[in-house]
């Protein structure tokens, strides 16, 4: 499990000390599947432009659920990227990381004005899952 693991860390480019420290850092990178490995790097490295090294540091990345977390708040970041709101790389961890609360104080409700319409396309993005308004 493990040789299948680090396999798969190196085929994105991590050295064995990034994986090592990956591990330190959260050991739960190893026990996710080959499978969520490689969608969320793929979508972070292929999809969103990051280096590995991004999520080689912050290994918890790969244990947040793509399809409810990641993917709707890197498309509220991409538009506020590409609005000039706020700068490529620096705000992808909070962005992810941050509480539902947190996330949308700090990265919807506050564009709400240069970005109309920025918190529906978020709830669209999340689907079932319960978005608080404030």
């Amino acid at each position: 499990m493990w040789e299948k693991k680090v396999a798969i860390y190196k085929k994105w480019g991590w050295s064995d000390d990034e994986i090592i420290a990956a591990f330190e850092k959260h050991p739960y990178c190893m026990s996710v599947s080959g499978d969520k490995i490689m969608a969320v790097m793929d979508f972070l490295v292929n999809n969103m432009g990051f280096d590995h090294s991004l999520v080689s540091k912050r290994p918890q990345l790969i244990l947040y659920s793509l399809e409810k977390r990641i993917r709707p708040r890197c498309s509220v970041y991409k538009i506020l990227v590409e609005n000039g709101l706020i700068k490529k790389c620096s705000k992808l961890v909070p962005v992810v990381e941050s509480t539902e609360k947190d996330f949308l104080r700090k990265f919807v409700m506050c564009y709400e004005k240069e970005v109309p319409g920025l918190l529906q396309l978020y709830q669209e993005r999340v689907g079932n899952v319960k978005v608080y308004d404030k």
